[in-house]
């Protein structure tokens, strides 16, 4: 198997994982850019994959790097202009109440928002179902963190949006 049909599977079985690494690192008018800048890392670093890990989890950490640092290019970036990031955007009357699943993503993405890199990181591992083995490789931390950190990102979702 040629590096373009590696690249190709690979990507088959990681687009989903990568686009909400996409979602959580970047504004919606960013997130294709960053979607394409992890594709990009990922496709110059496939030579150097050693196989000590699962592909999937050295997938993952190089995306997950790559949002990282790209979220820290555009912090700088917006800091140098003046944003108007205070004033609310005009919703429709009730929209605030209305439920499914485009109210579910965006507090998904707002709760998200809200978490420091390694618990964002940690909780989008959670919400892609990999194990806490496969969390600790890919973050570095241990297994035990890794269970502590997940309870009590789940205490302050529940805290801050069902009042429990």
């Amino acid at each position: 198997m040629n590096k373009q049909q590696q690249f190709e599977l690979m990507l088959d079985g990681n687009k989903r994982r990568l686009t909400a690494i996409a979602r959580s690192y970047a504004a919606e008018d960013d997130r294709q850019d960053l979607y394409q800048e992890m594709l990009l890392q990922i496709w110059q670093s496939l030579a150097r994959f050693e196989g000590r890990s699962v592909l999937d989890t050295w997938i993952y950490r190089v995306a997950l790097n790559t949002a990282i640092s790209y979220r820290r290019k555009t912090a700088v970036r917006t800091r140098r202009v003046k944003v108007l990031s205070d004033v609310p955007e005009p919703q429709p009357a009730g929209s605030r109440n209305q439920g499914g699943p485009v109210r579910e993503l965006q507090i998904l993405d707002e709760f998200i928002g809200t978490l420091n890199k390694v618990d964002r990181a940690v909780f989008l591992l959670y919400l892609e179902d990999i194990g806490a083995k496969q969390m600790s490789e890919i973050t570095g931390l241990t297994e035990n963190n890794i269970g502590v950190k997940i309870s009590r990102i789940k205490k302050a979702f529940v805290a801050k949006y069902l009042g429990a």
